[in-house]
């Protein structure tokens, strides 16, 4: 019992980070091989609540008219097709090699963010938003990961959203959730094929992402969300950084 409301309480964090910021599967990834999961089934299980909690916020977003279908189509394209690819290597990947993408891909996440990501998130742009083919190819290599893996994959699809297209913050978090919706619903589909996922823990993580992502969308049109959205971006990158440094050493002295 005790384990089924944790599960709850990491749904509800990891659909409220991903609907303001993004990494909430930082939070739930992590807890779902701590309840026992394989790492394979951590990682199918933790899409269920990503995809509820963004189709929540997805929904939000529309109410409000920011999103346009065009854009939308433009999005969901290129991630659509990169996440296909990424699911199918994320089912033939051996674990070690995972291991080391996913502290690849965090560090170079931490690094975007204060190269360029913090400046695009404390003010609104003046320019015209833009779609070119190398928008395309950034948008694929984004669901790519998205399929692969999700942890920070809400973090370059926000680069890309923000730096690339050129939207608005409020835009890019509205158009980032729809990708994130779209393209975890495919990559549970691949996933269940397989038998990875556990659906009473998923199901469970993702009533929990429904009322934080609610939470988060309503948070995510406020003036100060353009703020807040960096520092929980840094702060849990950084705490992922900090986690995988600690069981590198840990696992260093076993073997030791």
């Amino acid at each position: 019992m005790t384990e089924l409301v944790i599960a709850v309480l990491a749904g509800a964090v990891c659909g409220f980070l991903n609907t303001l910021a993004s990494s909430g599967s930082a939070v739930t990834l992590p807890m779902l091989m701590f309840m026992g999961l394989s790492p394979v089934a951590a990682n199918a299980t933790n899409r269920i609540p990503v995809v509820l909690g963004a189709l929540i916020a997805v929904i939000t977003f529309i109410r409000a008219g920011v999103i346009e279908l065009d854009k939308a189509i433009r999005v969901l394209i290129p991630t659509c097709l990169g996440t296909l690819l990424g699911a199918y290597i994320a089912s033939h990947i051996a674990a070690g090699q995972l291991k080391l993408i996913i502290a690849i891909a965090v560090l170079i996440a931490l690094i975007l963010l204060f190269a360029g990501l913090k400046k695009a998130i404390m003010q609104d742009l003046d320019q015209v938003p833009r779609y070119r083919w190398q928008e395309f190819a950034m948008l694929l290599f984004v669901g790519i990961w998205l399929g692969f893996i999700v942890i920070d994959g809400a973090t370059y699809l926000l680069l890309v959203l923000v730096l690339g297209l050129r939207l608005t913050f409020v835009q890019a978090n509205a158009y980032k959730n729809l990708a994130l919706a779209v393209t975890s619903a495919m990559a549970v589909a691949l996933f269940a094929m397989d038998g990875h996922i556990d659906w009473t823990i998923g199901l469970l993580m993702g009533l929990g992402s429904i009322v934080g992502a609610y939470l988060g969308a309503k948070l995510a049109m406020h003036h100060l969300a353009k703020i807040w959205a960096f520092r929980l971006l840094v702060t849990i990158i950084i705490l992922e950084l900090i986690n995988m440094t600690l069981n590198y050493f840990h696992l260093a002295i076993v073997h030791t």
